[in-house]
């Protein structure tokens, strides 16, 4: 008897906790409130971070061109040979439309580069300027000088 009484006051008491009507329409509108704003806040992140990844490839590849490019003049003022990858030297005043190759011949055929010879710098280097070039236009062009110690 007494194990019946206990029984039946815990199953009322169990009950007594649970709402039996389900979510009220004021909880559903603030979850689903609470779900848009999540879903926008890591939309937004995603393509924000998107964006940021492309951005710093390109960033990763037009340095390695910048170096590729450095590497090929220092090289031609250094052993009078050719621009690697041209048929001409560096020695001119001005070179226009010269294609991007490494020393292991890969080509990097959407770049070209204007190669200026500037002068004689302060501590008895060659200085140049460099425009490089995406897809040949000048609206999309990079600019940087750097010299060339010459032994």
């Amino acid at each position: 008897m007494k194990g019946k009484r206990l029984r039946k006051n815990l199953q009322s008491h169990i009950c007594s906790q649970f709402n039996k009507k389900g979510f009220t329409l004021v909880e559903a509108i603030v979850s689903i409130a609470l779900i848009a704003i999540l879903s926008i806040v890591v939309y937004s992140l995603f393509f924000s971070m998107a964006r940021i990844s492309k951005y710093s490839e390109e960033q990763v590849k037009r340095y390695t061109i910048i170096r590729v490019i450095k590497e090929n003049v220092a090289h031609s003022v250094r052993t009078g040979a050719n621009i690697h990858g041209t048929a001409k030297k560096a020695d001119a005043n001005k070179l226009e439309n010269l294609p991007v190759t490494d020393l292991s011949d890969q080509e990097y055929p959407e770049y070209t580069f204007d190669l200026e010879y500037l002068g004689k710098a302060e501590n008895n280097t060659d200085l140049y300027k460099v425009t490089l070039k995406y897809g040949n236009v000048t609206s999309n062009s990079f600019e940087f000088q750097f010299e060339v110690y010459k032994p």
